[in-house]
């Protein structure tokens, strides 16, 4: 899971650098031969500043001479860095929060606090940006965050059979007939040993990870965990409980912590954006029990009418 991914393991070793006395076209030339998007400015091996496309682009507008301008006036300041060992997940929400595209990764950094290094805190290792991230974290090129919106407890009608006792559905929204933006769905159930092992079963994914605790005590985890996939299915029940026929268009999920056998999750899914075409955006995240996050990405799905209610009380079980 993300969680346990440090930032070393997916940064890019081999960054391109530039002294801060070198100019602004020195930089630029370095840029275009390496094609990189931006170049580290260091003194003795730790990172001062950056120079990216954008800092380009202020100096054309502000007309200055690219020939005798050094990087040191040009670089964008305070320079924003992440220990090596710090998650993917605090990296990604690093340059969520900046609006950044690079972080520059410093030796060591606390992975417990994250906290930034800078001009005093070792020596420059990598680079990341949101090209390597995105294989990890790709709704990160999606807008997500939520809305502001907020709507009352309604009741919907929707497509399940049937329902559990130790099942938990809410919807937020603005009618109880359609999809909105803003609406938000939650549904939550705990996940047992014995869903594990029917999801096993029904899907031929075995991973001992999964379903043998001695094995799985030797990993990185610890302990058996859920499937990934088995938590992304909570997000389509909480799907399937919004307003209407929901059809799955597509999904993109990261998945940022283990989740463990015998914890009750929750799907929140909140709808971001209407694409037009009865197709919506769906930002969607899974917690556990501890309402930490677990998952989160988005979807798109198609929300079609409901069949006549005749037709679901023929088709309901005795």
């Amino acid at each position: 899971m993300h969680r346990t991914i440090p930032v070393s393991e997916i940064m890019v070793t081999d960054v391109v650098t530039v002294r801060p006395d070198a100019t602004v076209a020195d930089a630029a030339t370095l840029m275009r031969d390496e094609r990189v998007s931006s170049v580290v400015v260091v003194r003795d091996d730790r990172p001062t500043g950056i120079v990216t496309e954008g800092d380009f682009a202020s100096c054309l507008c502000d007309r200055q001479d690219l020939g005798g301008l050094e990087v040191a006036d040009a670089m964008s300041r305070p320079l924003e860095t992440i220990g090596a060992d710090a998650s993917i997940v605090d990296a990604a929400e690093r340059l969520r929060t900046t609006g950044l595209e690079h972080l520059p990764v410093v030796e060591g950094g606390d992975p417990e606090t994250d906290e930034r290094g800078d001009d005093e805190d070792g020596a420059l290792v990598g680079i990341l940006t949101t090209t390597e991230l995105s294989y990890f974290v790709p709704h990160l090129s999606h807008h997500v965050g939520g809305t502001d919106a907020e709507h009352p407890r309604r009741q919907v009608r929707s497509d399940t059979l049937y329902e559990r006792d130790d099942w938990a559905f809410e919807y937020h929204g603005e009618d109880e007939s359609t999809v909105s933006v803003g609406d938000v769905a939650t549904f939550s159930k705990p996940v047992t040993a014995k869903d594990v092992e029917t999801f096993a079963e029904a899907t031929g994914d075995t991973n001992r990870l999964h379903l043998d605790a001695d094995y799985a005590a030797e990993t990185r985890f610890g302990q058996p965990i859920v499937h990934g996939v088995l938590a992304n299915g909570l997000i389509s029940a909480a799907l399937a409980r919004l307003p209407g026929l929901t059809i799955y268009l597509s999904q993109e999920s990261s998945f940022l912590a283990p989740l463990s056998i015998g914890d009750r999750v929750t799907a929140v899914c909140e709808v971001t954006d209407a694409l037009g075409g009865s197709k919506y955006r769906i930002e969607t995240t899974v917690r556990d029990g501890s309402d930490e996050v677990v998952l989160e990405g988005d979807s798109v799905v198609l929300v079609d009418e409901l069949p006549p209610e005749s037709v679901l009380e023929r088709a309901a079980p005795a």
